[in-house]
C-alpha cells in the first residue's frame, strides 16, 4: 500500500477536531465568545470553505474574535438560527431576506458589489446539445430548483410561471432540489434535469474558472435585476458589534490583504444594503402567493398529507439484516409516530448497494458512513441533515484494530506478515482508516500475509476470534460488545466524524424538513431518549445537524491516497 502518511499525521486532526474544539469555546455573559457566521449552500459545501472561510478569517481578525463558520445544507436551517440568535452574522439569499423581515426583524448589514454592478439575475439553464431554447419549452420536462428558499433558484421560476397561469406541479414533469447553485449547473450538464434556476453571478464564476460543468450548458431565459444577496443580522445584536463588522466589510476592499481576499470571491467591494432593493422580490413573493401558490412555508403536522407513499429508509450494513432490522425497525416507527408519516426499512447486503439505491430513488433517505456519504454526494447529489452523537453526546466515533484472546501481538508495529480481516471496502472505519493507521507503521498490504474484506463488522470480529485471521479493524462500539469474549484492542484511531443521515433530492422539502426536526429534538423527548438508548452507543446521543464540511477531513484523505500501488488498496475516486 504505497500511501503517504504525511497528510494524515499533520492536518487530519485540523479537519476533524476542528468543529469539535470550537464547540469547546466557553461562554461569557451567556454569549460565546466566537464571532459565529453562518453560512448555506449557495455554492457546494467543498467550495463554501475556499470561498468564505477567509472572509470569515479577515473579520473575526478584525474584531479580535475567533472566528466560526457555520454551514448547514439550507437556507432554512440558517434562517431558523438567525431567529434563534444562534448566529452573529450570515450571508443568506434576497428571498430569505424578506421572509426573515417579515417574521423576525433580521437586519440588513452590506450586500457586495460584483462587477460593479448590485445587482443579479435568476437565469434558465438547459444542455448546450438540448434543442431547448426558451423557458416555455422546458414544459413537461425535468427541472432543478436549488432550495425552496432561493430567490433566483425557484421564487422567480414559479413568478414567471403564475404570471401565465401555470404551476410547477403541472408544468414540470418533475422536480426536485439540489440544494446549490453550481450543483444545479452540474445535474443539468450531467443530463440528471432538462433545465434549472441558478444565481448568474454563480454561473458567471464557475465560467471564469474554467468548470467543465459550466461548459455544458446555455442560457435560454434571464430575470429582471435583483438587490444583491445580503449579509444580516439577528436584530437585538449589540449596536457596537453591529457597526464594528458593517465598518469593516465597507472598508474590506481598502485593504490590501481584504482586497485580496475579495478578488478572489470575484467581489469588488461590501457597499450598504437598502430594505427597498428587495422590493421587486417582495412583490414576486406576494403575487405567487395571491395565485395560492405556496413559496415557503412550515411543514404540515402530518407530512402523510403531502406524499402518501411511504417513506423508505436505508441503512448500511454494519450488521447482517437481522440485527439491522431488530435495532433500527423502532428508530423508524419513532420518526413514524413523531411526523405523521409511515417509514420503510430498506435493507441492503452491501454498502454500494445501499449508495446506488438511494441513486436510483429505492429510498428518499438513508444512515450513512463517511466515506458512502461522500460517494452518495458525489454521485447522486445526496445532502447530509443530521449526524449522530456517541454515548458522550460528541458527533465522533473511532476505529480499532483487534486480536484474539490467544495472541502475542500487542501493537501494530507486530503486524507486518499477518493474516487480516478488513471490513467493506467502503466503511470508512473498517477499511480507510485501518490502513492508514497501519501505513503509520510502515505496514502496507504488501506487507501483510493476507488480507480479505467482509461485509459486516461482526464477520471480521468471528473471523479473528476463531484465529482464521489474526486482527481485524472493526468500529470501536463492536469490538467492546466483543471484549467479554476475550477480543482486545491493540489499536484506536483518532477520532471520525459520525455518519449523516442523508436524504436524495428527490425527497419532497416537506418530508424532509420534518423528519431533520424530528431527528433533532429526539434526545429532548422522553420517548426518543428510551429509543435512542436501545441502539448502538455511536447513536446515544441523539443528533446534531450536518453539513458537507463536517466530512472535508475524510474526503481530503480519500482523495489524497495513492492509486498507482497497482493493488487496489482504496477505492480509485475522487471526491
Amino acid at each position: 500500500m504505497a500511501c503517504s502518511t504525511y497528510f494524515f499525521k499533520k492536518t487530519l486532526l485540523r479537519y476533524l477536531l476542528l468543529p469539535i474544539a470550537i464547540m469547546a469555546l466557553t461562554a461569557v455573559d451567556g454569549r460565546a465568545e466566537n464571532l459565529r457566521v453562518g453560512v448555506a449552500s449557495m455554492v457546494t459545501p467543498v467550495s463554501v470553505v475556499r470561498y468564505y472561510q477567509e472572509i470569515i478569517d479577515y473579520l473575526a481578525q478584525k474584531l479580535e474574535l475567533p472566528g466560526e463558520m457555520v454551514h448547514r445544507t439550507t437556507y432554512d436551517e440558517i434562517d431558523r438560527m438567525l431567529e434563534e440568535k444562534s448566529v452573529d452574522v450570515a450571508f443568506i439569499c434576497s428571498a430569505s431576506y424578506i421572509l426573515n423581515r417579515e417574521k423576525f426583524g433580521v437586519e440588513l448589514l452590506v450586500a457586495p458589489i460584483v462587477d460593479g454592478r448590485s445587482y443579479y439575475q435568476s437565469v434558465i439553464i438547459t444542455h448546450r446539445d438540448s434543442p431547448i431554447t426558451s423557458f416555455e419549452e422546458l414544459k413537461d420536462r425535468s427541472f432543478a430548483f436549488v432550495d425552496p428558499k432561493s430567490n433566483s433558484g425557484r421564487l422567480y421560476p414559479l413568478y414567471w410561471l403564475a404570471q401565465r397561469g401555470e404551476r410547477a406541479e403541472t408544468f414540470f414533469d418533475r422536480f426536485f432540489f439540489s440544494y446549490s447553485h453550481n450543483k444545479s449547473v452540474e445535474m443539468v450538464a450531467k443530463k440528471k434535469a432538462d433545465g434549472a434556476s441558478v444565481d448568474v453571478l454563480v454561473l458567471d464564476y464557475m465560467i471564469a474558472t474554467g468548470s467543465p460543468y459550466a461548459a455544458e450548458v446555455k442560457v435560454v431565459h434571464r430575470s429582471p435585476e435583483f438587490g444583491m444577496p445580503p449579509v444580516v443580522v439577528p436584530p437585538g445584536l449589540p449596536l457596537y458589534l453591529k457597526e464594528k463588522m458593517r465598518q469593516t466589510l465597507l472598508k474590506m476592499h481598502e485593504d490590501p490583504r481584504g482586497k485580496e481576499i475579495l478578488a478572489a470571491m470575484r467581489i469588488d467591494r461590501f457597499a450598504p444594503a437598502a430594505d427597498a432593493d428587495y422590493d421587486l422580490i417582495r412583490g414576486m413573493k406576494n403575487f405567487v402567493e395571491d395565485k395560492d401558490i405556496v413559496f415557503f412555508a412550515s411543514p404540515r403536522s402530518r407530512i402523510d398529507e403531502l406524499d402518501e407513499r411511504s417513506v423508505k429508509f436505508g441503512v448500511i450494513p454494519w450488521d447482517n439484516p437481522r440485527i439491522a432490522y431488530e435495532k433500527y425497525q423502532p428508530f423508524l416507527d419513532y420518526l413514524g409516530m413523531k411526523s405523521g408519516a409511515q417509514f420503510e426499512l430498506v435493507l441492503k447486503n452491501s454498502y454500494q448497494e445501499v449508495v446506488n439505491g438511494l441513486g436510483r430513488g429505492e429510498f428518499h433517505l438513508a444512515l450513512l458512513g463517511p466515506l458512502t456519504y461522500l460517494d452518495a454526494h458525489s454521485r447522486f447529489g445526496a445532502l447530509p441533515i443530521a449526524k449522530s452523537m456517541n454515548s458522550d453526546k460528541e458527533p465522533i466515533f473511532q476505529s480499532v484494530i483487534v486480536v484474539g484472546p490467544e495472541s502475542g501481538i500487542n501493537e501494530l508495529a507486530q503486524l507486518a506478515g499477518s493474516s487480516f480481516a478488513f471490513s467493506s471496502l467502503w466503511s470508512t472505519s473498517g477499511n480507510l482508516f485501518p490502513r492508514y493507521m497501519l501505513a503509520w507503521e510502515n505496514i502496507h498490504l504488501q506487507e501483510l500475509k493476507t488480507y480479505e474484506n467482509f461485509n459486516y463488522h461482526d464477520t471480521v470480529v468471528k473471523k479473528v476470534l476463531s484465529g482464521e485471521y489474526d486482527a481485524g479493524a472493526v468500529r470501536r462500539q463492536v469490538a467492546e460488545k466483543y471484549a467479554p469474549y476475550g477480543l482486545k484492542i491493540v489499536a484506536v484511531s483518532d477520532p471520525i466524524p459520525t455518519g449523516p443521515v442523508v436524504v436524495s433530492p428527490q425527497a419532497p422539502y416537506t418530508v424532509v424538513k420534518k423528519v431533520q426536526e424530528v431527528l433533532l429534538q429526539m434526545n429532548d423527548d422522553p420517548d426518543g431518549r428510551w429509543i435512542l438508548e436501545k441502539m448502538d452507543p455511536d447513536l446515544r446521543g441523539g443528533f446534531v445537524a450536518a453539513s458537507d464540511v463536517d466530512y472535508s477531513g475524510v474526503r481530503k484523505m480519500i482523495n489524497d491516497v495513492p492509486v498507482t500501488c497497482g493493488i487496489g488498496c482504496h477505492p480509485k475516486v475522487d471526491f
